[in-house]
């Protein structure tokens, strides 16, 4: 089966858990039937489902490995962890078990986390080990956040390192949340240790993952407290300090929880797309979604960018652009100016080429808009303030007054991506956006993406656009899937 943004049809993908094993890539996710008791009861009782895939398109789907356990079982609820082939020439599952409803495992009504084990012999049937559970060494860590195990060798160290989404014993909520530690020799028995991480800046680091490229160790999670996104650290030795470049993200808001793995010498970050409460533009971001790749690329400076993979750009095999579609000059220094393309495609793969005039104010692509160009969505580039932004019009529902169109809020401030023009050998930018249903994910030459949802599909026409500026647009095409 071929996808571009995979969803299953029983549930949705919550957080993917990506193994890399003979040149495929095994991406173990939380599958969510959202069957909570209320609506904000996302990842009610997850297992954990099997993707296989060698390029992120063609993908195998082996439904669930690792079911939930009952009502007296630590794991009524399986989370995310990792996967590493141990050395008894076995796979080893560490994952995340929590059970929101039994007492047992509560404390002053809360519930608390453990790390649950599983083993196998291929990857596929897992056999649970619940009496390796453990919980947090409250000596260093507090038992509520103890998650997201993610388990490699330490080949400094010569053990078996385990990094967790933590957090610390008397520290505040807002960030005392840090990336735990726990070391261990056989995979069997497991020390706390201090933290791995620790920049007190967040409630939490979500989806710890690590790995090295060249010469540089990077350090991945994910936080919703100061923003909803895929943070990354670089560090010249797995003993840090771990760094911050100064773009230290893959995408914005829709690309949540990324984790990676490499296979055939190409790493992946796989992530989910949040869905939007009512399947419309206006409802709030929910818990899980659709799956999404990024391939992921090294700078000569050790800084990661991201790219489409050439799986998903080699499933776009026909061509479909109009026969009048030639290059485009677009110029208005006295506001904005728009060029109207008919046959926008509810799937399909737009790319371009986007050459703008020194001092223009802001250009762009719009997507499913009408004929007007007034209703639609916009992927917009903004030079003056160094960032590409994503909007849309009607912004909100209409209100009682005419000026309740959230004009106080200039695009979709959650779907907002850095970027240095002022880098550019050029004044041009190449474009790649790829459209499915209702995602919508755009790359800029191959270094920055930007991913949002855009549940407006009837609108059919597309096209370029200026403000205060002058754009040409040349080698413009368009290709569907066959």
């Amino acid at each position: 089966m071929k996808n571009i943004f995979y969803k299953p049809g029983d549930g949705w993908v919550g957080d993917t858990i990506p193994f890399a094993h003979d040149g495929k890539f095994y991406i173990f996710y939380l599958h969510d039937e959202r069957k909570g008791n209320t609506e904000d009861e996302y990842g009610y009782r997850t297992s954990w489902n099997l993707l296989i895939t060698e390029d992120g398109v063609n993908i195998k789907d082996c439904k669930v490995v690792l079911p939930v356990g009952g009502y007296d079982d630590a794991d009524y609820a399986c989370y995310t962890g990792s996967v590493i082939e141990g050395n008894d020439s076995k796979f080893h599952m560490f994952y995340t078990a929590q059970n929101n409803y039994n007492p047992k495992y509560h404390r002053n009504g809360r519930p608390l986390q453990y790390v649950a084990h599983a083993i196998s012999e291929d990857l596929i049937h897992w056999e649970k080990l619940p009496e390796l559970t453990f919980g947090a060494d409250e000596s260093i860590y507090e038992p509520f956040d103890w998650r997201d195990p993610f388990v490699f060798y330490n080949e400094e160290e010569e053990c078996f390192d385990m990094l967790l989404a933590a957090g610390l014993q008397g520290a505040s909520e807002k960030n005392g949340g840090c990336v735990g530690l726990c070391r261990s020799y056989d995979l069997i028995h497991w020390k706390a240790m201090q933290p791995f991480y620790n920049p007190k800046s967040y409630m939490t680091h979500e989806c710890p993952d690590l790995f090295k490229m060249g010469d540089k160790w990077y350090l991945i999670y994910s936080t919703f407290s100061e923003k909803f996104v895929t943070h990354y650290r670089m560090a010249d030795k797995i003993s840090g300090p771990w760094t911050a470049p100064i773009e230290d993200t893959f995408d914005a808001r829709a690309f949540y929880a990324a984790k990676t793995a490499q296979a055939k010498d190409v790493r992946m970050a796989f992530a989910w797309v949040p869905t939007k409460r009512g399947d419309s533009d206006f409802g709030q971001y929910e818990w899980g979604g659709n799956l999404i790749a990024h391939e992921i690329k090294q700078d000569e400076d050790g800084k990661l960018k991201v790219r489409p993979s050439n799986g998903l750009i080699n499933i776009f095999e026909k061509e479909i652009t109009a026969n009048n579609i030639e290059d485009i000059e677009i110029k208005n220094d006295e506001g904005e100016k728009v060029y109207v393309i008919e046959g926008m495609k509810e799937n399909c793969l737009i790319e371009a080429t986007i050459e703008f005039c020194e001092g223009s104010r802001a250009f762009g692509i719009g997507l499913r808009q009408d004929k007007d160009f007034a209703n639609g969505y916009y992927l917009r580039f903004e030079p003056f303030y160094n960032r590409i932004v994503a909007d849309m019009w009607p912004r909100r529902i209409s209100g009682v007054n005419q000026w309740y169109v959230d004009g106080d809020k200039p695009f979709m401030v959650e779907l907002e991506r850095p970027f240095d023009y002022k880098a550019l050998e050029e004044n041009k930018v190449n474009i790649k956006v790829f459209v499915e249903g209702s995602i919508i994910c755009l790359y800029v030459n191959d270094t920055v993406a930007l991913t949002m949802r855009a549940y407006s599909t009837e609108r059919k026409y597309w096209g370029f656009f200026v403000k205060d500026g002058s754009i040409r647009v040349c080698d413009i095409h368009m290709y569907e899937t066959k």
